[in-house]
């Protein structure tokens, strides 16, 4: 603790990352603040209580449907567009790989432009108000047109934040993430102790809300647990001494995907959501085929919840090996000398990463799986535990992103700090 306040105070580059940061996140909290004319806020609330997946996705991608603001959709956009991207460049007859670096990005912000576009455009025409017309001095539609690209202009601006802090700051798009689940969190909190404590005040109230308070504390821990457990493989060096790789290992989690899947997987869900009852506007077909359709891939029921299984699953999969490629470690590992005991170098080598790597993955598949889908479960008999699950997201990815943003804190500090990279290297000969 005292080396990383030390580094902070003394490394110049350290304290202008963090001014950075800070900079970003007062940015980020005006966008926050600035809200959207001509919206009706009953229909607004109707409109989250009957399209969850619109709230959650919204919730843990740092926006908040709830203010309705310039950055109401969050980060949801750019995470959809980086799906549909991901989904492009597996098919190589699109030769997506040839791209320039600046191409890509230019591709992936038009694609991030259109997936916004669609969200704000189906969410104005649904909650616009009467007096929308009057206010932009346009008709019904033209208004819900304007707020559809207002509310693109903040998710496309928002996600140029994120890659600034990203490059420029600490922590990245998580950042941004964090202080809108933090605001979301306590906003929960209140509702959730007026509630109970002073609308409807008695002796089996206190009872629960002790019994909430101790059961998100052991929750909590559990959380902490599983995301900085992690799966050691000790790997040796041929030209280093004993003594200074005794502790070298390859490092796996025992949720080797992060949070990624779920922010991902709500962001996309909510995305089909959103085409879905864009399309039904202008087609017929909407009371039958766009009536279905929305109906079985609904969190409130069952198809939907199985659906949301099924991609929380791929993409806790597909992260995990994003995050590490068993057949870069091992090709490393070869250039330089470095095996496992017992396994030989090369294919061998990354067979067995490969196999270490899907066994934690199957774990931390499941662990996703259980926090995210078992109250939806639960809610499809009481309504109010789907409510529950939208906490849950919002726990489980803030103890994520805020464990993500510790390590990244702890790597640059440890970058300034050659005590702690070099415990052996005497500096008194120089």
């Amino acid at each position: 603790m005292f080396k990383t306040l030390k580094t902070i105070l003394l490394e110049k580059q350290f304290r202008m990352r963090l001014i950075w940061t800070f900079l970003i996140l007062i940015v980020y909290e005006i966008g926050q603040n600035v809200l959207i004319p001509g919206i009706d806020k009953q229909k607004l609330t109707n409109l989250i209580n009957s399209q969850y997946a619109f709230n959650l996705a919204s919730s843990l991608t740092g926006g908040n449907l709830h203010r309705f603001s310039l950055f109401a959709l969050g980060l949801g956009p750019y995470m959809s567009a980086l799906i549909i991207w991901g989904a492009f460049s597996s098919i190589k007859s699109f030769q997506l790989e040839r791209l320039s670096k600046n191409k890509s990005h230019l591709l992936k912000i038009l694609i991030t432009i259109i997936v916004a576009f669609i969200q704000g455009f189906v969410i104005a025409k649904e909650v616009s108000s009467v007096s929308s017309s009057s206010i932009f001095n346009s008709t019904n539609f033209s208004a819900s047109f304007i707020i559809a690209i207002i509310l693109t202009i903040g998710a496309v601006y928002l996600s140029w934040l994120s890659d600034r802090n990203n490059e420029l700051g600490i922590g990245g798009p998580g950042v941004l993430i964090i202080a809108g689940l933090v605001s979301n969190l306590f906003d929960g909190i209140k509702n959730f102790f007026e509630e109970y404590l002073i609308d409807f005040f008695t002796f089996h109230s206190i009872i629960f809300v002790f019994v909430v308070i101790v059961g998100a504390y052991f929750l909590l821990m559990i959380m902490v647990f599983m995301y900085q457990a992690e799966y050691r493989i000790p790997v040796e060096h041929i030209m280093i001494n004993s003594e200074l790789s005794a502790d070298s290992y390859i490092s796996i989690k025992l949720v080797p995907a992060g949070a990624m899947p779920f922010m991902f997987g709500v962001s996309f869900f909510a995305f089909v959501r959103y085409l879905i009852l864009f399309f039904s506007s202008y087609f017929s077909l909407r009371n039958s085929l766009f009536s279905s359709l929305l109906k079985n891939i609904s969190l409130s029921h069952i198809n939907g919840i199985v659906l949301y299984l099924i991609v929380l699953s791929i993409l806790s999969f597909a992260f995990a090996f994003l995050n590490i490629n068993p057949g870069d470690i091992s090709e490393n590992m070869q250039k330089n000398g470095d095996y496992i005991i017992n396994i030989r170098p090369g294919k061998q080598t990354e067979s067995y990463i490969n196999l270490t790597l899907m066994r934690m993955s199957t774990i931390g598949t499941f662990y996703i799986d259980f926090i995210s889908v078992v109250p939806l479960i639960i809610g499809l008999r009481d309504p109010v535990f789907t409510n529950y699950a939208l906490y849950l997201g919002v726990l489980v990815t803030l103890v994520s992103m805020v464990l993500t943003i510790i390590d990244q804190v702890r790597a640059l500090t440890e970058k300034y700090n050659y005590d702690v990279l070099l415990p052996f290297f005497d500096k008194r000969r120089f």
